[in-house]
């Protein structure tokens, strides 16, 4: 009887757990979730990608280290990259709320439409929301907005009723988010199921949401269709929260917020060309448990290399040495400068700085193209010419003409044009040189009296401070004219009679000698004026007399008494003044000081036989 009485309820038990099905509550996805948001490629080869990782109850994993990830792009390992957790909270969002009004969300409709109120009221000033709410048919309640209001209103206009098109209000939500750069995604509040009367399917829902990088989120409520949302939220990128409760809908808000918020941003440099086609960036977080990854495709943007010249413009006049130091500005590194004379290789620069010295006098006069061609480590690549019009780098002009005729003492006046400074004019007269002038203006004085008449050469030569040489070549007539050594000739021969020639032709070759000495060598300067003897610079054995209130010594040749030789001067370096007791030297820069027989000074009165050196020139003084 026993045994008879327990096999009844045996199979009683057994009989109501098959006629009482078991409700499932809560249906999550057991793993850990690693979803890309955005990738932007826009500044390529720099690429940047925002993503999160959430447990399985979708709550964001914070504060995870760069060496628990490995990115890859195109299945190539990225060896140098970034990672770092940020909390989002500036950029906007572009959000749709999808609510399901079909008849078997009676019961659940109150509670969310006041979950998605809550939720709308935590969002940001410039965060945009729309509004779709579905049953036979998707329809667009409220488009993209700001407008709290205005959402507000639209939902509480619905009303539950009729069957569920799910699918098609997931493209519709998709189609609204397309064209959007912000962070997007589509929250769906739903039972999960489609009546099948959708045009569309679900792998087109699927296929959409990929190409338009969009993410699901569902919020599964009532007796749900769990196997669509875990495959909706998993291959979209985005996460399902099953059964939350009523009371518990505005928590599921509050994750998906929360995984927009705590994000992490990876970083690097993609060793890719820019090619301008999509590529694969592959993301995966390995974790105790297991390894999650999640995959996007960015586009590798060709980009334009930005090339400017602080130093040259189109149609300048160049001369001499040329410094060619282009700013380049170039989405990835230059590995490369290429540069062309008139489509002919000139030179190739292949590390920085991406610089060259161009004599630019090995061609010749006249108009020539400059080509610069920059490579960057991206393959960008840019070309730019230049039309520079090349001229000499001295160019020297006189108040001479051709075959004019001269006679007399005549006044040459020099025109001398150079970039960069000249170091000295010289007058010759068939190739000997007559006159030496250091500073400008350039101004010589020919007595014609001293040369024998017809046709002479005359040149003048002027060198600047690159050792470039520029001249000019006239031809002139001397013509006869009235010689005052005739009337000595006839003095000469009456002085021979009277037996005085020899004291007045000792005499006369005295002055000759002096006047055939425009620089008087060392140890033979004048009694009673001091002097500096140049031993090395510009004019080596030059004397120069310190006479005047002030001498001046600089680089700038036109603006100093005394030019000095070398970058070292300053243009303007020093000055010497009389005072009582003696020549007070000083110098006028202290990042250019004076030497003074090998010690530097700032200032000193001078004595007889000190050795100055001032950039690369050096003299010796003597009273």
């Amino acid at each position: 009887m026993k045994k008879s009485l327990m096999f009844c309820f045996i199979v009683s038990v057994l009989i109501v757990s098959i006629l009482i099905p078991t409700t499932k509550i809560s249906a999550q996805n057991e793993s850990v979730n690693l979803n890309m948001i955005s990738v932007d490629s826009s500044a390529f080869p720099t690429v940047q990608a925002m993503f999160s990782v959430s447990d399985p109850q979708g709550f964001p994993i914070k504060d995870l280290q760069p060496e628990s990830f490995t990115v890859s792009e195109d299945k190539k390992p990225v060896s140098d990259f970034s990672i770092t957790p940020i909390n989002n909270a500036d950029s906007p969002l572009a959000i749709v709320l999808v609510i399901d009004v079909s008849g078997s969300m009676t019961k659940s409709l109150k509670d969310s439409i006041a979950a998605a109120k809550e939720f709308i009221g935590t969002l940001g000033p410039n965060d945009q929301v729309a509004l779709i709410s579905f049953n036979e048919k998707p329809t667009v309640v409220q488009e993209l907005t700001t407008d709290r209001t205005l959402l507000t209103q639209g939902l509480d206009n619905l009303k539950a009723l009729g069957d569920s098109a799910l699918f098609d209000s997931l493209i519709a939500a998709t189609g609204l988010l397309k064209s959007r750069t912000e962070r997007k995604a589509v929250v769906v509040i739903t039972d999960g199921y489609e009546t099948g009367i959708s045009s569309y399917t679900f792998d087109q829902v699927i296929n959409e949401a990929y190409r338009w990088s969009t993410h699901f989120y569902p919020i599964g409520i009532g007796g749900v269709n769990l196997s669509n949302l875990d495959k909706l939220a998993q291959l979209s990128g985005g996460f399902a929260q099953i059964n939350p409760g009523s009371a518990a809908i505005s928590d599921s808000f509050e994750n998906i917020l929360s995984n927009f918020r705590n994000q992490y941003l990876l970083r690097f440099d993609s060793e890719l060309q820019a090619d301008g086609v999509e590529h694969e960036l592959l993301i995966s977080y390995k974790y105790p448990e297991g390894l999650t990854s999640d995959n996007h495709q960015f586009i590798a943007y060709p980009r334009e290399i930005q090339i400017s010249f602080s130093e040259l413009s189109d149609g300048q006049e160049v001369s001499g040495k040329v410094f060619i130091a282009p700013k380049i500005v170039s989405p990835g590194s230059v590995q490369k400068l290429e540069i062309e004379v008139d489509h002919e290789p000139l030179t190739t620069v292949q590390s920085a700085p991406f610089e060259y010295l161009w004599d630019s006098t090995l061609l010749e006069v006249g108009e020539h193209v400059l080509s610069l061609s920059v490579l960057d480590s991206a393959g960008n690549q840019k070309t730019q010419d230049l039309n520079l019009v090349i001229v000499p780098p001295v160019i020297v002009s006189s108040n001479l003409t051709e075959n004019q005729p001269i006679s007399g003492k005549i006044k040459i006046n020099v025109d001398v044009k150079a970039a960069r400074g000249i170091v000295n004019v010289i007058l010759k007269v068939d190739d000997v040189d007559l006159a030496e002038d250091l500073q400008s203006p350039y101004e010589f004085e020919w007595d014609t009296l001293k040369t024998q008449p017809g046709y002479h050469d005359v040149r003048i030569v002027a060198t600047d401070l690159e050792q470039n040489v520029g001249e000019s070549l006239t031809r002139v007539n001397v013509e006869i004219q009235k010689n005052n050594n005739l009337i000595w000739m006839t003095i000469l021969t009456l002085l021979i009679a009277m037996g005085v020639i020899i004291p007045i032709a000792r005499r006369k070759n005295r002055i000759t000698k002096q006047e055939k000495l425009p620089i008087v060598p060392t140890g033979s300067n004048e009694v009673g004026i001091p002097s500096l003897i140049e031993k090395e610079g510009l004019n080596p054995g030059h004397i120069w007399k310190l006479t005047g209130s002030e001498i001046r010594l600089g680089r700038k040749q036109d603006e100093n008494d005394i030019p000095l030789k070398g970058i070292s001067a300053s243009r303007f370096h020093a000055v010497i003044k009389p005072v009582s007791e003696g020549f007070l030297i000083q110098a006028l820069h202290p990042e250019n000081p004076l030497i003074i027989n090998e010690i530097t000074v700032d200032s000193i009165v001078l004595k007889n036989g000190d050795l100055i050196t001032a950039g690369e020139s050096k003299f010796l003084f003597e009273e």
